[in-house]
């Protein structure tokens, strides 16, 4: 039914984000590879806000969940514009197309074609107010727009503890520089606005229940004019039937410039199931604990 499969499409995402996210060093002395590492980490930490405060830019991703011998494949492209507050995407999920209207503070999405409809009272589209999933998982606005939302995961890297220097690698063409960091949520604070520092606890706090683990791995990529053109990371969390849940993300980003933005569809055409999606994912993240 159509709350099952939102729950897939929606959920599945917003797990990941949350649960988001260095490799050669040099020889010589101990400050000289101090110097190093700082110089990598300012690198990284200075490419999340030259990135986060573009016009715009295109983007593709995968995310990849598995839990023993299942698989769930979730693969799309999108855009960002205005400075991260609009954006769109088409995604793939269980063989079907999902269009997504981010319009901050809320995300709209297109009801598949042949899904029920009955939740949404007959309409073709839903709305959610970001802040229900942000509100589920113990953070603040800046933390959960589903993990497909770019900008989510860019801040992630704006508290990076300790960064190293893999080396120089193309992506879509584009010479880059490759690093390894380990993002440091018990640091997370010290990188949001002060009026979100306290969720920002009670977010590393819930990120630690269910995986076991207070840092965040992260390979990034980062071009010679201080934007982000990857990001990858693998997460391992704790499942309820005991095992360990996998969930793998590819993000690039390209095509760096203003970007065409999508209205929202008109209210009539919308249902708001902010509430629903709000005790779905707190529910589902219960669930998830390693204790």
């Amino acid at each position: 039914m159509l709350r099952r499969r939102l729950r897939i499409a929606l959920t599945a995402p917003a797990a990941v984000v949350m649960l988001t996210a260095v490799g050669c060093g040099g020889g010589g002395s101990a400050s000289s590879s101090s110097d190093a590492s700082a110089s990598y980490l300012a690198a990284v930490t200075r490419a999340a806000y030259t990135t986060d405060q573009v016009p715009g830019y295109r983007f593709d991703i995968t995310i990849v969940s598995k839990l023993a011998d299942k698989s769930f494949t979730i693969s799309g492209s999108g855009s960002i514009s205005e400075h991260g507050t609009q954006g769109s995407l088409r995604m793939s999920v269980a063989g079907r197309t999902i269009a997504e209207i981010i319009d901050k503070p809320y995300f709209y999405m297109k009801v598949p074609v042949g899904a029920e409809t009955s939740v949404t009272n007959g309409k073709p589209w839903v709305r959610a107010d970001i802040s229900a999933l942000s509100e589920a998982f113990g953070g603040g606005e800046s933390f959960v727009g589903g993990s497909t939302d770019p900008t989510q995961t860019l801040s992630f890297l704006k508290s990076a503890g300790t960064v190293t220097r893999v080396g120089r690698e193309d992506v879509r063409g584009t010479p880059a520089t490759r690093y390894h960091a380990v993002i440091d949520l018990e640091r997370y604070g010290a990188a949001v606005p002060a009026g979100e520092r306290a969720a920002a606890k009670k977010y590393a706090e819930t990120f630690k229940r269910i995986s076991g683990s207070s840092s965040l791995p992260m390979d990034v990529w980062i071009d010679d004019h201080s934007h982000v053109v990857r990001m990858s990371f693998t997460l391992s969390l704790c499942s309820p039937e005991g095992g360990r849940l996998s969930e793998s993300l590819n993000m690039e980003l390209h095509d760096y410039g203003a970007q065409p933005v999508l209205s929202p569809p008109p209210s009539s055409q919308v249902t708001d199931i902010s509430d629903t999606l709000r005790s779905q994912i707190a529910k589902g993240a219960q669930q998830l604990s390693c204790h």
